[in-house]
């Protein structure tokens, strides 16, 4: 499917001989694919690529650079690994990567397809967005204007869906999963965020119905969430190993140091303690100007399937945010070795300005500890 110059396509998955690289920015990727390439060049079975794993560090970003291969071989001072296949966003660029006149550079393609997503409100997903250098300096030298790159961005709307009916087949059987599910077809096509936002609310009342018992529903929307961003998982695994794999230790450091944004603390009132999570702000700036609460929920809410029926005031289930909770549910499995059981203690959908979850850790009251309450799941 295609609108305009973005086409929708499932990229098959891919063995690639990958390595991490700090760069700050296009021109260091192009010179580290010069200087690696000839370690691959009897082997590479495509254009190289390059995983942006996640945000700005000391004005470096971390990425992977990748070799597609047509098999899974090995290569010293690389990692053999396969890419995921996934629903992307596709769109290509033709000119120069960095350094040509204003308006020809690849980030100025990439401004285009940050006013689609915009503009059509579509989903998109955390996976790493990935570069393809089908053309570039080893095929046209210094004519930057014949440089060919093509982006892919994920596209979670598809992710979300198929998670959301499989787990509800899984659980209550394909009777109800087909209920949950009405009207649901063709919306991964239209490409009508608007359409989605829309159906959402209702599909997660029937869901209500259909799925009695609330631990059932988070192990259903759980794993619609959005998939855990690489760099932050690099991080709280090096903090990690870092303070001798001590759960307490590494609470306090990653909220005194801000290392993931979040408030974490460990409530050790009652009969089990339990690592307590207090989401932040979507958009602190504007979260901090908002003078209503329901202007402050709808700054606080990453979510735009719900946000906007945040600020309308509309009645959205409780349920939705088991969404959330999957991205906790990712983000301690780093640490706890499985995936644990995730709780809503309060959520935006009730009227709180920010969310509270509870991975419930089963930590000891004294001493380092990796253990959880794992998630159990029919």
């Amino acid at each position: 499917m295609e609108t305009s110059e973005i086409t929708v396509q499932h990229v098959a998955p891919l063995y690639v001989l990958a390595t991490l690289r700090q760069v700050a920015g296009q021109g260091e990727i192009l010179s580290a694919i010069a200087e690696l390439r000839p370690a691959v060049a009897n082997v590479l079975a495509g254009p190289p690529i390059a995983l942006r794993l996640g945000f700005p560090r000391d004005g470096k970003i971390d990425y992977e650079i990748a070799f597609p291969v047509a098999k899974n071989v090995r290569r010293s001072g690389f990692t053999s690994k396969t890419l995921p296949g996934l629903p992307m966003f596709s769109f290509s660029h033709v000119g120069p990567i960095v350094g040509g006149a204003e308006g020809t550079n690849l980030i100025d393609t990439r401004r285009k397809f940050v006013r689609f997503v915009n503009e059509r409100n579509v989903l998109v997903g955390d996976d790493p967005e990935r570069f393809l250098y089908h053309e570039g300096p080893e095929k046209h030298g210094e004519e930057a204007e014949r440089y060919v790159t093509e982006v892919q961005y994920s596209y979670h709307t598809p992710m979300w869906l198929e998670a959301l009916e499989q787990g509800t087949k899984r659980i209550a059987g394909p009777e109800a999963a087909r209920r949950v599910m009405a009207g649901s077809e063709g919306m991964v096509e239209t490409l009508d965020g608007g359409r989605v936002i829309a159906w959402v609310p209702g599909a997660i009342d029937r869901l209500d119905r259909e799925v009695p018992k609330d631990r059932d529903r988070a192990c259903i929307l759980n794993r619609c969430a959005h998939h855990y961003i690489v760099q932050s998982g690099m991080i709280i695994e090096a903090v990690w190993e870092e303070v001798g794999k001590d759960l307490r230790k590494l609470v306090t450091k990653i909220t005194d140091e801000k290392l993931l944004g979040n408030n974490y603390w460990i409530d050790e009132s009652g009969p089990e303690p339990l690592l307590m999570i207090e989401r932040r702000p979507a958009r602190p700036e504007e979260y901090e100007r908002a003078q209503t609460p329901a202007e402050k929920r709808y700054e606080a809410c990453f979510c735009p399937l719900v946000r906007d029926a945040i600020r309308r005031g509309d009645r959205v289930s409780r349920t939705f945010c088991h969404c959330s909770g999957g991205w906790y549910a990712q983000e301690w499995a780093i640490i706890f070795r499985e995936t644990p059981e995730v709780r809503l203690i309060q959520t935006m959908l009730e009227g709180k300005a920010r969310s509270v979850t509870a991975p419930a850790a089963g930590t000891p009251r004294s001493g380092p500890s990796s253990s959880a309450r794992p998630l159990k799941c029919a």
